[in-house]
């Protein structure tokens, strides 16, 4: 089920999935006598399929989750601009399942691929798409920032970032900065955050949003990590 998931007033409306689910369960489900799947391929918040979606998918059908039938959250990376090609050629596939039985089912609809195929709970595939999107935005945002100032001073910049691209190991190394080594810290990144907020403020006249939240999420760490609690 790949149903909108639309944002209103800041907030995902989940009424067009939910209705959805509902009417799966009443129609197809309910009658299915095999083992089906239920594929949930739309973004939700963590934890909606298991305290939303398949309690409806179990009033409407009268049946038992893990038991009558199984549930897979299997998020989509489909682009705007390679849809069709994304779809064909996935470069990873995610399978979020509610029992191995359900994993399994997906496996063999899927069949041999070049790709990577990995099985998590249904909660960590729904989180891990979420953050998947928020990665993605947030580099995006990251760069726009930074062309401001290479415009400002008036180099080229592309060149800069495909340098970046190359030379940054949160760039090159996947691993970079995911594992829960706390706060950055060294000699270069503490005070190579500050002091470029700050020339960027004093010399351009640019605010840097970012960067500024960046420092801050980072002291809070730090604060969190001395009073034991991060």
């Amino acid at each position: 089920m790949a149903i909108s998931t639309p944002t209103v007033d800041n907030k995902i409306k989940l009424d067009f999935l939910e209705s959805a689910v509902a009417s799966l369960g009443e129609g197809a489900l309910k009658k299915c006598n095999d083992y089906c799947i239920v594929v949930i391929r739309s973004t939700v918040p963590p934890n909606t399929i298991e305290s939303t979606l398949i309690p409806l998918l179990e009033k409407y059908s009268g049946k038992k989750a893990g038991k009558d039938f199984g549930v897979c959250m299997n998020p989509e990376y489909l682009r705007e601009n390679s849809n069709e090609e994304d779809f064909k050629n996935p470069w990873i596939i995610v399978i979020g399942e509610l029992d191995i039985k359900s994993g399994k089912v997906l496996d063999e609809i899927y069949g041999p691929r070049d790709c990577p195929i990995i099985h998590t709970s249904i909660k960590e595939a729904e989180a891990q798409k979420y953050i998947h999107n928020l990665f993605n935005a947030c580099k995006i945002s990251f760069f726009n920032e930074m062309r401001m100032v290479c415009e400002a001073i008036k180099v080229d910049t592309d060149k800069v970032f495909e340098l970046v691209a190359q030379s940054a190991e949160g760039s090159w190394n996947q691993k970079y900065g995911i594992r829960n080594f706390g706060p950055y810290g060294g000699s270069c990144l503490p005070k190579d955050t500050t002091a470029f907020l700050a020339w960027a403020k004093d010399k351009l006249g640019k605010s840097l949003p970012l960067l500024k939240a960046v420092i801050r999420v980072n002291e809070i760490i730090k604060e969190k990590r001395s009073n034991g609690s991060g």
